[in-house]
Order: C-alpha cells, then sequence, then structure tokens
C-alpha cells in the first residue's frame, strides 16, 4: 500500500497546487481526498500569497471519478443503505464546489489521459482548462446505474450547452480532446509533452496579473446568470469600487501611461 498522501497541495511562487495522487487507480478520488482538498482551498482562500491555483493527476491520468471498486463493497447492502451512503458522498462535496465557485482566485484544470465521471465537475468548474491530446473526457455514471456527481449536471450544461450535456450524461458519449475543445469544455489544446510546459505559463500569467481585478471578474461572471441586468451593473459598480481601491489600479495606470509592464501586488 502506498504511503504517499492521496491528494499532494503546495504554494509557491504565487501559485497553490493540487494533484490527484493515486495513480495506481487512475487518481480515482475517495472521500478523504475530497475533505483535504475542501480544507486546502479554505486557506488558500484568503491566504493574499496565492494568486492562481492549479487541479492535475499524478501520473497518466487527471481523475477517474470516484472509485468504483470501493463501491463495490456497498453492493450487497441495503437499498436504503446505499441510498442514505450515496447521497452523503455527494453532499460531502458540497463545500468543495461552493468555494471552487466564489473563491477569487482563477482555476487551472490540466488534464491528460482519462477525465471519467464526477472528473468532468471538477474540469467544467475550474475557470480555465487545457489538455493534452491523450486526454478523453466521459461522464460514465450511467455505466455503473447512477446519475451525474460532482457539480457535473450544474457545471457542464453551462459550459458545453443543454443538448451536448444530455449526450454525455444520459447517453456516456465520449469526447476526445478535440471534440472537448470544440465544444467549449476545454480552452486549450496541446501535445502531451507540452501540457505541462503551457499549463506553468497560464499560471504565471494569471499569478502576475492584478489579482484583485481578476478575482472581482470571476465572481461576476459566475454570478452573471442569476442577475438581473439591474443587479448585475450594480454588482459590476462595487467591483468596480473595489478595484479602484486596490494598489494594482493606480499601478495599472500608471504603467499604461509610462508604456511599461505593471508590476501587479494585489494589495
Amino acid at each position: 500500500m502506498s504511503t504517499q498522501p492521496e491528494l499532494l497541495t503546495g504554494v509557491a511562487d504565487g501559485i497553490a497546487r493540487i494533484t490527484f495522487n493515486r495513480p495506481e487507480a487512475r487518481n480515482a478520488l475517495t472521500a478523504g481526498m475530497v475533505e483535504a482538498m475542501i480544507a486546502f482551498l479554505r486557506r488558500c482562500e484568503h491566504e493574499p500569497d496565492v494568486r492562481a491555483i492549479s487541479i492535475t493527476g499524478a501520473g497518466e491520468h487527471f481523475m477517474a471519478g470516484g472509485d468504483v471498486k470501493g463501491f463495490a463493497q456497498a453492493v450487497d447492502a441495503s437499498p436504503e443503505a446505499r441510498r442514505a451512503l450515496f447521497e452523503t458522498l455527494a453532499l460531502d462535496t458540497l463545500p468543495l464546489f461552493e468555494l471552487m465557485e466564489r473563491i477569487p482566485k482563477p482555476i487551472v484544470a490540466s488534464v491528460r489521459g482519462a477525465c471519467a465521471g464526477a472528473a468532468i465537475g471538477y474540469v467544467a468548474a475550474a475557470d480555465f482548462a487545457l489538455a493534452s491530446e491523450t486526454a478523453m473526457f466521459v461522464v460514465a455514471n450511467a455505466a455503473i446505474g447512477t446519475s451525474p456527481d460532482g457539480g457535473t449536471s450544474w457545471h457542464l450544461p453551462r459550459v458545453v450547452g443543454l443538448r451536448k450535456a444530455r449526450q454525455m450524461c444520459l447517453l456516456g458519449e465520449r469526447l476526445m480532446a478535440a471534440d472537448a475543445v470544440d465544444c467549449g469544455l476545454v480552452n486549450w489544446l496541446h501535445a502531451d509533452d507540452e501540457l505541462d510546459a503551457a499549463t506553468e505559463k497560464l499560471l504565471r500569467r494569471l499569478a502576475d496579473g492584478p489579482a484583485v481585478a481578476l478575482g472581482q471578474a470571476k465572481l461576476l461572471l459566475n454570478g452573471a446568470s442569476g442577475n438581473s441586468l439591474a443587479r448585475q451593473l450594480a454588482q459590476e459598480a462595487r467591483s468596480a469600487g473595489i478595484c479602484a481601491a486596490s494598489a494594482d489600479f493606480p499601478e495599472g495606470v500608471s504603467a499604461f501611461a509610462q508604456k511599461r509592464t505593471p508590476m501587479f501586488r494585489g494589495l
């Protein structure tokens, strides 16, 4: 049995990193991994040194959703026991996806290999997604007689549209990497040996950007679909004030006037 943590986390140079670390199981999720990710993101939420967040998988795959081998232990339980177990497992992820939605720091998912089941929800919930040519995306829940989880039914239709989401969730239609780019699930496609470098370039660009402005832009976009025009404009006004009060605003204006690269600090 591996003695390595199932979820690797760390912060360096303004970037928080989360790595699913069960490569022998295609990084299939456990309850402990979800708990650890929630705890880490809660720390990152209010940590000014964290300016961007990376999510990836160790080895050849991103994440294969829930641990189906672990699910097998519930097969012999009563229907009511199974109901209670799987409702609890799903509800336990609620704080995680609420954090991903509200945290004022851009989240980047970097995907190679299998991205299946609940993993689709993680990618769709991220602010940016890059994939290698090896990536394959499938909502595999129906194949084992379950419905979508991991926030997939909320995030996926908003990213790819309802009809494409139905194809993926009801029919289990697989998307190869190029198809995922075409439908908007993924932003960029790279050769496998170029994925890591491309991910680092994006993370560095985000971490060096105006943290307050980027955070406010994320929150505005995430909230827009539930707002009236008047409410959204009011939120924009509030965000504009927050940005103008930050140290990034005078630096950005000065750099523009002086035709130099701004040195944002996010304070």
